[in-house]
């Protein structure tokens, strides 16, 4: 028995001739040729049996169903009635369903065993050398701006992923199963293993560099098996979908038929849907009706799991990707999800995190989906012609492009204690103002405001204050934001310059 994969690795060698990088190389083509090192770092592996978890057991037909796929796949070897190894580790098997595509897949759950002094597979993974930089949303939006409207887009989705990748068969012991009394074990890279992104997205970097310098494709974007490319409105992208059909096809690296697609001028992509004709990104409606749900599930609760908690803040990042200053009212959840250890432990909503899950709720429910793309760079306030400013003894006042605002300080105005705070207020208060009055008049914007309070910089940029009274404030300059589709940050620039 030897390390397989679909990958024509000699193709892939020839094509990598002239990469700059010639370890990476060698690593790649070796670990395709030989199979791939999962950096499980062990002197000798205790023989140890798990047992299958819920999902699995309760779902035979299905497990049986999605284990012989592997088998004709050539994902796994077996069955056997005794493994093949004197010592093994048998993970227990788990089924994941697709949230919303109900695509049932397998999964071998390597963080097994749980709450116990023995160590699963990924305990022995370094996280570090798994740690990876995935590609936003925001680029591709940054490559649709630069080329304006109709900018063409074609999307590509490698099939099986991470399983056109084998494993070193001296590794093969570590990942092993069972099911109805017989024994399997997988030959390529499974779902679950921590290093299997890290490791697999080597080919999908090699791809890009290929289409890159040996086909001309200028711009191409991958997130592990997702790959999309941008290309001008007046360049035959007819020639970029060929081109990249064609790498594909002469690696042997097999593409998804139903997830490839283009050259079109509106494609959904990390599930955001990109119109470069409207020069908007949208979530779709099915997927706002869904956040909507899930934070109304969440906010009728005194308290709620930490996994209920990290689901929810998947749905709010999500809808960040388009919903940009909506992200400075997730640190909160983010922070609170740190206070307990365990997934089933509770957490207490106190009025902070209701506070935020109101935004966003009202948010979401006076919104249609839709974000128009925000310029590339941003520009200072000075360039844009607006000044605000603040005195403590008199009051507030603001000017834009000859219209302006003034009064004195409300006699409502709450009173800080905290010097450095006091004046962030100050300094904060007229430019909410100038936000409601005119943002309407700001759309794409991205503005960046010069202030000399350092303290007010901060808070800003991080959209967020432990000060409940400023806090109020930004809550209204990111409602602002988000209704009128600008950006805010902010430069700390010396008293003298300003």
């Amino acid at each position: 028995m030897h390390a397989t994969t679909p990958v024509n690795v000699k193709q892939l060698k020839s094509e990598l001739m002239n990469h700059p990088d010639k370890h990476f190389v060698d690593y790649l083509c070796n670990g395709l040729q030989y199979g791939f090192d999962t950096m499980v770092k062990y002197d000798n592996i205790k023989t140890m049996e798990c047992r299958n978890n819920l999902s699995a057991r309760s779902q035979k037909d299905t497990v049986a169903d999605l284990i012989n796929k592997e088998l004709l796949n050539g994902f796994v070897y077996g069955p056997f009635e005794k493994l093949p190894f004197d010592d093994y580790r048998v993970s227990p098997l788990g089924v994941a369903e697709g949230k919303y595509s109900f695509k049932k897949r397998l999964i071998l759950d390597l963080s097994a065993p749980h709450n116990d002094t023995n160590v699963s597979i990924n305990d022995l993974i370094d996280k570090d050398l798994c740690s990876m930089t995935y590609v936003k949303i925001d680029d591709a939006i940054r490559l649709i701006t630069n080329y304006g409207k109709g900018t063409k887009l074609c999307k590509f989705d490698i099939q099986n992923a991470f399983k056109i990748c084998p494993v070193l068969p001296n590794q093969w012991p570590l990942f092993c199963f069972k099911w109805e009394s017989l024994y399997y074990f997988y030959v390529r890279l499974s779902f679950g293993c921590r290093s299997s992104p890290k490791i697999f997205d080597n080919i999908s970097t090699a791809i890009c560099f290929i289409a890159e310098h040996n086909y001309k494709v200028k711009h191409i974007l991958h997130l592990l098996d997702d790959f999309l490319t941008v290309d001008p409105p007046e360049f035959d992208a007819e020639r970029t979908m060929a081109l990249m059909t064609m790498i594909f096809n002469r690696l042997n690296v097999p593409l998804a038929a139903n997830k490839t697609m283009g050259p079109l001028t509106c494609i959904e992509y990390l599930g955001i849907v990109l119109d470069t004709d409207k020069l908007e990104a949208r979530l779709p409606a099915n997927k706002v009706e869904r956040i909507c749900k899930f934070i109304i599930s969440i906010i009728q609760k005194s308290t709620c799991t930490k996994r209920e908690l990290l689901q929810l803040l998947g749905h709010l990042n999500f809808a960040s990707r388009v919903i940009v200053p909506g992200r400075s009212f997730v640190s909160y959840l983010i922070k609170l999800s740190t206070k307990v250890k365990e997934l089933h432990f509770y957490v207490n909503l106190r009025k902070e995190a209701r506070v935020d899950l109101e935004f966003w709720l009202r948010f979401l429910h006076n919104w249609n989906g839709i974000n128009m793309f925000y310029d590339c760079n941003y520009t200072s306030n000075f360039d844009m012609q607006l000044y605000t400013d603040a005195s403590s003894t008199i009051g507030y006042g603001g000017y834009y492009q000859g219209k302006w605002f003034c009064s004195t300080w409300p006699k409502e105005l709450p009173s800080l204690n905290d010097k450095s705070l006091s004046m962030a207020f100050l300094e904060l208060y007229p430019i909410v103002v100038a936000a409601l009055l005119w943002g309407k008049e700001w759309k794409c914007k991205k503005i960046l405001f010069l202030c000399d309070n350092e303290a007010t910089v901060a808070i800003v940029k991080k959209g967020r204050s432990k000060c409940i009274e400023i806090m109020k404030l930004m809550r209204q300059l990111t409602w602002c934001a988000c209704v009128n589709n600008f950006q805010v940050t902010a430069k700390h620039i010396e008293g003298r310059k300003k």
